[in-house]
Order: C-alpha cells, then structure tokens, then sequence
C-alpha cells in the first residue's frame, strides 16, 4: 500500500525511496483541484503513480505539483511526473524555477555532493517545461476549489529556495524540510540540515516563523502526520542550534567529516537506546553533518 489517509482530505504516499519504507513521503490534496505536495526521487515516480492509483485519481486530474525544493527527494521526480500529469501547473519558488527549467547544475552538485553510485539511485531529474511553472516569491494563495485554498510561504534555512504550504481552513501545515526528520520508526529528531546552502539563522528564523502561523498538524516529508506541533518545532530548534555547536566544535579540534559523522551516530544510537541505525538513518545523518561542515567552512 502507497497511500495512507492522515487528514480530511490529504494522503501521505509512501514512495519507498530506494526501496525503504517510510523514509520520503509525498502529499496528496484530493478535491476539485487535486494537488501533489513533494514528488519523491526520480527513481521512484512510478510509486507515486501507484499511490494515486490506490485513490482512484488518475495523473490528469492533477492540478497543481509543488515540490517544495528541489532537493532530489522533493523535485527529482518532478519532471516525470509533469509528463505523466498533462493538466497540472508545477508551482515552485521563484529560485527553483531555473533548476527545474534545466536541471543540468543540480545534477552536477548533486554528483558531487553524493558521488555517482547514489546518483544512480536517485535517478536524473528530467526538466519541466518552463511554460507549465509558475513561481512562488515570499508568499503566493491557491484555490484548490470547494472553498480549500492553500497559502505558500517562502520559508529559507533547509535551503534558499524552500516554501512551506498551509491548508488554510484546516491550517494543515506541509512543513517541507523546516522541521527535523522524525521517521516512524524512531523517537530521536533526526536536523535537516544538508549540503550546498544549509543556514542555521535562516532556518531558526523560518521554524519561528512557521510556529507562529498556529498549525494544528504538520504534514512531514520525513515522515508523516505530526500534531505534537510545539514539540517538533521546539525540537527542532534545539537540534539543529546543538549540533551545528557540537560539530563546531569537533571542527575545531581537527575531526574529520568522517570522525563527526559517527560522533552524532554514537549520539543518537544512544538516544535510541538501539546498537544499530537503519541506513537510511545514517545516510539522513551523514548528509546533515555534512550540510554542517559545509556551513562552517564559509563562515569562519
């Protein structure tokens, strides 16, 4: 099964990203304008299709696609998907137009950030056609149709090019990557905080922010329904303040990428209280760790 009922009105599809359960979700919107909220890995599209399929929404019925960036777990699958989705307008922020014109630069840093044999893995995003986005400045309003409208708000920090998507009547919040990874599978909050333009003071600001909007379930790419709101967002600050200090100061000791990667592992292994992580996990934490280095080697 693809497709999971968290709200009136939305699903979580699981896209089983690189063969894992539970590790990238994507949203659907059912209404009279139906809305795909994050497309997944280009690897895997057909999975989304699968997960529409279990609705009984077929891809032209969608109206709108909003990868929220264009990180590959969110936009890679975007061109795909647009293809397959003839009536659907792809709504993106205003800097992720571009990459998603012409993915060729995301490709490049993507490679070089993850190396080929995961590339392989994730899939090459196709383009989308320019003349079927529409961007997204510091905050755009959607009519979904049957009195649903949906605000988008520009929220940076994860990533420049970032927006968070909330339902306003409901005041569901697709949060993006502006919260932590919270896997199912896990009680220990995971940052977000990857490689080329991760910003501590961006994505504080931008939590705060999101916090303010009076969310009542937040709707997470990493994974799933949350209405402990406060406590994600509270949480959420807090890691990502602690580890960025934390790997600051192991920087400054002289570890490497390496020696912090499973210094934070060691960390959260023992706030699982398990001897072992699921890969994903650890990819989820070397990337963050990574995204983190990567920061204080341009602001020193």
């Amino acid at each position: 099964m693809y497709a999971t009922k968290v709200a009136e009105r939305i699903y979580v599809l699981d896209t089983y990203a690189l063969g894992y359960p539970n590790f990238v979700g994507a949203y659907v919107i059912k209404g009279p304008k139906v809305t795909l909220v994050d497309c997944g890995y280009a690897s895997s599209f057909r999975n989304v299709l699968a997960g529409l399929a279990e609705l009984g929404i077929m891809p032209s019925d969608v109206r709108y696609i909003v990868p929220t960036h264009v990180h590959l777990d969110h936009a890679g699958a975007a061109g795909r998907l647009a293809r397959e989705m003839p009536n659907a307008t792809v709504v993106a922020h205003e800097r992720s137009i571009p990459h998603l014109a012409d993915p060729t630069r995301l490709i490049e840093s993507a490679t070089k950030v993850f190396g080929e044999a995961f590339m392989k893995l994730y899939g090459s995003p196709e383009p989308v056609p320019q003349g079927r986005m529409v961007s997204v400045g510091k905050e755009m309003h959607l009519d979904l149709g049957d009195g649903l409208t949906a605000t988008l708000i520009h929220s940076p920090g994860h990533a420049p090019h970032q927006v968070s998507m909330m339902l306003d009547g409901e005041k569901n919040l697709f949060t993006a990557d502006a919260v932590g990874i919270v896997y199912p599978s896990m009680k220990t909050m995971i940052p977000t905080t990857p490689p080329p333009s991760f910003d501590p003071d961006q994505l504080v600001s931008t939590v705060r922010s999101l916090r303010q909007l009076g969310a009542t379930r937040l709707l997470v790419p990493h994974f799933g329904a949350r209405t402990d709101v406060d406590d994600v967002f509270e949480n959420t600050e807090q890691k990502v303040t602690r580890w960025v200090r934390d790997v600051r100061d192991m920087k400054g000791r002289g570890a490497s990428l390496d020696d912090a990667t499973e210094a934070m592992r060691m960390r959260v292994k023992g706030e699982e209280g398990v001897s072992d992580l699921p890969t994903f996990a650890n990819v989820s934490i070397r990337t963050s760790v990574m995204g983190i280095m990567h920061y204080l080697s341009r602001n020193v």
